[in-house]
């Protein structure tokens, strides 16, 4: 089922990285302690990522009200990644992916980005299905935290974020 940004049923690739936090992230162990909005950002210390990141970590309460964890994944270092999550006091591990191939995996790529991974979110239940996926068409556009809450209600709502 597709619509809306929906994707029902899909599997999400698993994949393991080294975050911030220097110890590697397995997606698949990740998903057990709950549901996840796994973020896809072009790039650390950037006006549009910054301002993105800060939404979430502002709206963790409201995240949270549905077991909802969060995964940053950009092609920065762990290095940059620590630079970046002690500037803004990021709580959740950002997720170094140098070749972006996890993110190609994902799909996230568009037109306007010329093959490059954009800025995208995925919110997956714990047994790693896509329940919703949102590529953003430039670099410029972000879903915003209430919009993503609105989604996760929905979601609820219809017994899918489990």
């Amino acid at each position: 089922m597709e619509g809306l940004g929906l994707v029902v049923g899909k599997k999400a690739p698993d994949f393991e990285l080294w975050s911030h936090l220097s110890r590697p992230v397995r997606l698949y162990e990740a998903l057990k302690a709950g549901p996840t909005l796994l973020v896809f950002y072009p790039g650390d210390f950037t006006p549009v990522c910054t301002k993105q990141l800060c939404n979430y970590r502002d709206n963790l309460a409201e995240f949270a009200k549905f077991g909802l964890q969060i995964l940053g994944v950009s092609k920065n270092s762990v290095a940059q990644h620590v630079e970046f999550a002690e500037k803004y006091g990021f709580p959740f591990p950002l997720l170094s992916d140098p070749g972006s191939q996890v993110a190609r995996a994902f799909g996230c790529t568009t037109f306007l980005m010329l093959g490059r991974p954009s800025r995208a979110v995925f919110i997956l239940n714990r047994q790693g299905m896509v329940l919703y996926r949102y590529v953003e068409p430039t670099s410029l556009t972000r879903r915003g935290a209430e919009e993503l809450v609105k989604v996760c209600g929905d979601l609820k709502q219809h017994g899918l974020l489990e």
